[in-house]
């Protein structure tokens, strides 16, 4: 089963837009809530996601992750040129 994962969705539809984000946060009392910021300043959300605790919780490390290693990506594509 796979399942989608709305944050990754919002990261990359950003980046084709020629923006990056520079952080993901999670609302304290809307837990399916998370907003971002892009490197031009500007907010992005709510980006509304689905699914309970546990899996909000996986979604949210997902694209943590995601975003780390595109920053490494762009730091090491950098250092290699």
């Amino acid at each position: 089963m796979s399942t989608t994962n709305e944050l990754i969705h919002v990261i990359d539809s950003a980046r084709k837009q020629g923006n990056n984000v520079k952080a993901i946060r999670k609302q304290k009392y809307a837990p399916s809530d998370f907003y971002m910021t892009l490197s031009d300043g500007k907010q992005v959300g709510p980006v509304k996601c689905q699914g309970d605790e546990n899996a909000l919780n996986g979604k949210f490390g997902e694209a943590q992750s995601y975003l780390a290693g595109l920053k490494n990506l762009g730091r090491n594509a950098s250092a290699a040129a």
